[in-house]
């Protein structure tokens, strides 16, 4: 089972409109409300893939519970610890082929809050072979907040993929996370490395690996992803591109990556199936969905070849 992890859970809502257009009004052509957040975005795509998921983290009033009853309701398995504050929205407003994404700050977790979380997170994987842990920190959780749930990982001897980046990342990586997913922009960020070029992003994976993780992939939107692995280093590309809404791409790679960890593939396989993933998931309207054709489709042209280390 994969468990993956939404400290900072909301109620996604989505908006479709010709055109956006700063400082004017806009009819919309229609509304999508559903459980969204990085990680809730994950297991949505694994249990529409039939990988067994769960997705936990922390829930609190009113939308909270929109948020379990919409999972509940697509049976996507779940176990949420509640919170007295209030689990936040966003807000996507999707024109043509660019997406606008509005995020609520989300609420404040309480020392006693975050400490029980971390109990029903440990007590939660027990029988998990990978966790993901992505998206941002709620307020009131420090910045080591990933870096305790990877120790607690590590404990039980469960593999941890960790998708996030600033502070959070920071303070992470000298718990050595077994793979780091992280954006070419992010990378960027956090070590300082021009990442427009393969060489780039394949010497900021190098530098995170020095920093503590222990294998790198950086997605560079539709120009691939490079990899530096215990087995070699890799790039993938896929020439035949998708348009669409681009917002949970990032998730849908995440999950095909984990399940393709959990299933003990070999690298170039992980990435072919994360690649395939995240392009089925640019092709649906809403983010923790993707189309099958299209992943299968691209389980064929994604091409993965072995890079000099």
């Amino acid at each position: 089972m994969i468990v993956a992890v939404c400290l900072n859970p909301a109620v996604d809502v989505t908006y479709t409109v010709d055109a956006l257009r700063p400082g004017a009004s806009h009819r919309v052509g229609s509304v999508r409300r559903r459980a969204g957040g990085k990680g809730v975005n994950v297991a949505a795509v694994l249990h529409q893939q039939q990988v067994p998921a769960l997705v936990t983290g922390p829930v609190g009033g009113s939308a909270g519970d929109e948020l379990t009853a919409d999972l509940a309701a697509a049976g996507i398995d779940h176990r949420f610890s509640a919170i007295a504050g209030a689990t936040r929205q966003t807000v996507t407003v999707v024109a043509a082929d660019q997406a606008t994404v509005l995020n609520e700050p989300g609420p404040e977790l309480t020392a006693d809050e975050w400490r029980a979380f971390t109990t029903f997170f440990a007590d939660t994987i027990r029988d998990a072979s990978v966790v993901t842990l992505s998206g941002s920190l709620p307020r009131g959780v420090r910045p080591t907040a990933y870096a305790e749930l990877i120790t607690l990982a590590r404990e039980h001897h469960t593999v941890v993929v960790l998708d996030c980046d600033g502070p959070a990342l920071t303070a992470a990586l000298p718990t050595a996370p077994h793979l780091l997913k992280i954006n070419h922009h992010e990378a960027a960020a956090a070590t300082g490395t021009d990442t427009s070029t393969v060489d780039g992003c394949l010497a900021a994976a190098h530098a995170l690996h020095q920093l503590g993780a222990v294998e790198v992939v950086i997605t560079r939107g539709a120009d691939g992803v490079v990899a530096r692995t215990t087995a070699g280093c890799f790039l993938g590309t896929d020439h035949d591109t998708v348009s669409g809404n681009p917002t949970g791409a990032g998730d849908a790679f995440t999950a095909g990556l984990a399940a393709a960890t959990a299933d003990g593939a070999p690298w170039p396989a992980r990435l072919r199936q994360a690649s395939a993933w995240a392009a089925a998931a640019v092709a649906m309207p809403v983010a923790g969905q993707l189309d099958p054709r299209t992943a299968q489709h691209h389980l064929t042209t994604t091409v993965v070849e072995e890079l000099a280390p």
